[in-house]
C-alpha cells in the first residue's frame, strides 16, 4: 500500500513539474519514526521527481545527528593487548548512508565530493586530540569509518537509486535497530556530468516513545540519580538471588 502511495505521489509531483529544467522534489514515505521497546529497525521509501535531463545521476545523503564516538587504538603490551591512545570525535554523525544510481566516484569526482561535503572524509570531523595537520589524522578517521561501516550505520550504497522514465527516482532506505533518536537530514542532489543541478533537503525525526522513552529521558536529564538507583537495584536484586539461592 505504501508503495503504491509512493509510486502516485511521484507521478503527481512529475505532471506539477514546469517544463524549465533544474527541478527536483523529494519526499520520505514516513515524517516520524518512532522508537518502541520492540523497535527492531524500518523500512523507508525515499522517492520524488526531476525534470531531467538524459543522462542525469540521483545521490542520496542520509545523515543522522551528530554525537560524540571514540576510536582506540590497541597496542601490545607485556602480552596483552591494551588502549594505549583514545581519539574522541566531537560531531560525528551517528548515521550516514549514500545512495546513488552509479557508483559514487564515477557520478562525482574527488574534488566535487569535497566541495559538496559528501563521503566520510569529508564531514568536518572535530577532535582535541589531533592537530588538522597531524599525519595520523587521515588513519584515525579511516579507522573510525571502518568501526561504524561494520556496525552498518555508515555506507555507500552505489546502484540503489531507481530512475524511472528518466524523471522519476526512488530508493529504499533501511533504518537499523541501533540508530540514535533525533532529527535526520536528507539531502537530494540531481547531478549531471560531475556538475551540481539542483538540490532538494528534507527531514525526518526518530523519537523514542513508551516507556523506553521516559527511561531515556530520565538517564540523561538526571543521570546522577539514574546512576544512583541503577546501582541500588543491581545491589538489591543480588541480594535477593543470594537470598533464594541460600533457601535452596
Amino acid at each position: 500500500m505504501r508503495a503504491r502511495l509512493a509510486a502516485m505521489l511521484m507521478m503527481a509531483l512529475c505532471w506539477v513539474m514546469p517544463a524549465a529544467a533544474s527541478t527536483l522534489v523529494a519526499d520520505l514515505s514516513l515524517d516520524e519514526v518512532a522508537i518502541t521497546t520492540d523497535f527492531n529497525g524500518e523500512s523507508l521509501l525515499l522517492f520524488g521527481a526531476v525534470s531531467a535531463a538524459s543522462e542525469s545521476d540521483i545521490v542520496v545523503i542520509f545523515k543522522g545527528p551528530p554525537v560524540r564516538l571514540a576510536s582506540r587504538k590497541k597496542e601490545l603490551v607485556s602480552g596483552i593487548w591494551m588502549n594505549r591512545k583514545t581519539v574522541v570525535w566531537q560531531n560525528a554523525p551517528s548515521f550516514y548512508h549514500i545512495f546513488s544510481n552509479r557508483a559514487l566516484d564515477e557520478v562525482l569526482s574527488a574534488e566535487q565530493q569535497k566541495a559538496l561535503r559528501i563521503g566520510a572524509d569529508n564531514l568536518g570531523l572535530r577532535t582535541a586530540d589531533l592537530r588538522p595537520g597531524d599525519e595520523d589524522l587521515g588513519l584515525w578517521r579511516g579507522a573510525l569509518a571502518r568501526n561504524m561501516t561494520a556496525r552498518g550505520l555508515w555506507q555507500i550504497n552505489d546502484e540503489q537509486v531507481s530512475i524511472i522514465r528518466g524523471a522519476l527516482f526512488r530508493t529504499p532506505v533501511e533504518l537499523p535497530a541501533n540508530i540514535v533518536p533525533g532529527d535526520y537530514e536528507v539531502r537530494v542532489l540531481h547531478v549531471q556530468d560531475d556538475k551540481l543541478i539542483a538540490e532538494d533537503t528534507t527531514y525526518i525525526s526518530v523519537a523514542k516513545t513508551g516507556i523506553g522513552a521516559m527511561i531515556y529521558a530520565f538517564a540523561h536529564e538526571y543521570s546522577i540519580f539514574y546512576g544512583f538507583f541503577a546501582v541500588c537495584f543491581a545491589v538489591f536484586a543480588g541480594w535477593l538471588a543470594a537470598a533464594a539461592f541460600r533457601k535452596q
